[in-house]
């Protein structure tokens, strides 16, 4: 019993003992736990934080690379374009320069030969004052073959000049193109902020591009200019193109980014598509404001009866097109027809092409004209030379038959005169003797 009592107490101080020992390493391990929670804590901040500066970093590189990739789109289209029509150039030069030619070697060859033929039928009856005659006629016609030359070497002159300036301004293109990376940065905060700095941008690309395809400012375009409708409205297209035969043509710059932008750094593809649908809604608001104000409506402006609305960030007309594939039509129906920068170039070069072609046109007829008034002066030459010629002709015919009568024939009165010296009448001066074609005088009969 006493061992019993002994085995018990022993029992009882060693559960003890265990249960202060599994106390204290619960103790132990709770602080533990307590401490990995915290670690955890601050863990779990520092990456929210870094979470959050890798996703402020993410917009500001999307942003920037959008800007960059609408950069180098653009200023490969105007590279292109100016290579492209520096090409055009050439190739019209070329042509003009090789008419031009020959037209010289056409009229030089009638001349030659006309020239040729009056001289060698009238050469030998033209007297010293004949041929002063004919200089005072040639002088003129000379003087008109040097006004035209000297026109045409100016032509040529001009195109040369206009071929060096484009080659300079390809030139200068490049250099261009070469500091768009520097600006992107700076442009994508800009475009970040209020929609007039966003409405200014797009009017510069726009006036950029008109600058490419060869269009001057205030001569080929207007830009803002001021127009007032019948009902007292006030409107400002951002641009004015004048065409050939006073017709115009109206452009208006959008620039829709802001729900773009939060397309294109959505997390997720809900808030992409979201807003993706904001994003073209946005275009279609552009196109009823632009359809609305009716510039046609102006009495001002001989134009179709439909605007041009330029987008200048064709990734963003393609997000628009992507979730809202009716947006030609839409426009269409609006009387406003979308264009990008790549289909605006087009359009600005076949534009440019038509005033080069009326200038063209316009030279050819002033050459026509010249040409005209050059062959009407060289048939009055002609109607001149044949009327000398018939005129010489018939004094020449004159001045045989007065010879005729003097010297040939029976008792002619050269032959009566050379008698009367025969005869014994004093002369001091002896009679020349007759011309041979003329002396066929026959004798008087002796007076003996």
């Amino acid at each position: 019993m006493k061992l019993l009592l002994i085995a018990l107490a022993v029992a009882t101080l060693a559960a003890a003992r265990a249960w202060a020992l599994a106390r204290q390493r619960n103790n132990i391990l709770a602080d533990q736990l307590a401490q990995r929670n915290s670690d955890n804590q601050r863990l779990s901040s520092a990456l929210s934080a870094a979470e959050q500066a890798r996703n402020s970093l993410s917009e500001q590189l999307t942003a920037a690379q959008i800007a960059l990739a609408a950069q180098q789109a653009t200023a490969e289209a105007e590279r292109r374009a100016a290579e492209e029509k520096l090409a055009d150039r050439e190739a019209t030069a070329k042509q003009y320069l090789e008419d031009i030619a020959a037209l010289r070697a056409t009229m030089k060859t009638e001349f030659e030969a006309a020239a040729a033929k009056i001289f060698n039928e009238k050469a030998k009856t033209f007297s010293t004052q004949n041929q002063s005659q004919l200089a005072s006629l040639l002088d003129p016609l000379r003087e008109r073959l040097k006004e035209f030359r000297e026109r045409v070497d100016h032509i040529y002159k001009t195109d040369s000049d206009e071929r060096s300036a484009l080659k300079t301004q390809l030139a200068e293109l490049r250099a261009l193109n070469s500091t768009i990376g520097t600006e992107a940065q700076a442009l994508t905060s800009a475009l970040k902020g209020q929609s007039q700095v966003r409405g200014a941008w797009g009017e510069l690309v726009l006036e950029r591009l008109l600058d490419s395809a060869g269009l001057i400012k205030g001569e080929n375009y207007l830009v803002q200019e001021s127009l007032l409708t019948a009902d007292g409205r006030r409107l400002r297209p951002d641009v004015i193109l004048r065409l050939p035969e006073g017709r115009h043509l109206v452009i208006d710059s959008k620039v829709s980014l802001v729900a773009y932008e939060r397309a294109a750094n959505a997390s997720d593809e809900p808030s992409r598509e979201a807003a993706t649908r904001e994003h073209a809604r946005a275009v279609r608001q552009h196109i009823d404001e632009l359809s609305a104000k009716a510039y046609e409506d102006t009495g001002k402006l001989f134009t179709p009866d439909y605007v041009l609305m330029f987008i200048p960030l064709e990734p963003a007309f393609a997000l628009a097109l992507q979730a809202d594939s009716g947006l030609y039509d839409y426009a269409f129906n609006k009387r406003v027809v979308l264009l990008t920068a790549s289909s605006l170039l087009v359009t600005l070069k076949t534009i440019a092409a038509l005033w080069n072609q009326d200038r063209q046109n316009k030279n050819v007829l002033a050459i026509t004209d010249r040409a005209g008034a050059l062959h009407d002066k060289f048939a009055g030459l002609l109607k001149d030379l044949e009327e000398i010629g018939a005129r010489l002709a018939a004094a020449q015919s004159s001045y045989d038959n007065a010879m005729n009568k003097l010297h040939s024939g029976r008792g002619s009165l050269y032959s009566q005169v050379a008698t009367l010296q025969k005869l014994g009448a004093k002369t001091k001066a002896p009679l020349p003797a007759a011309p041979e074609k003329y002396s066929h005088a026959e004798p008087l009969p002796s007076l003996s």
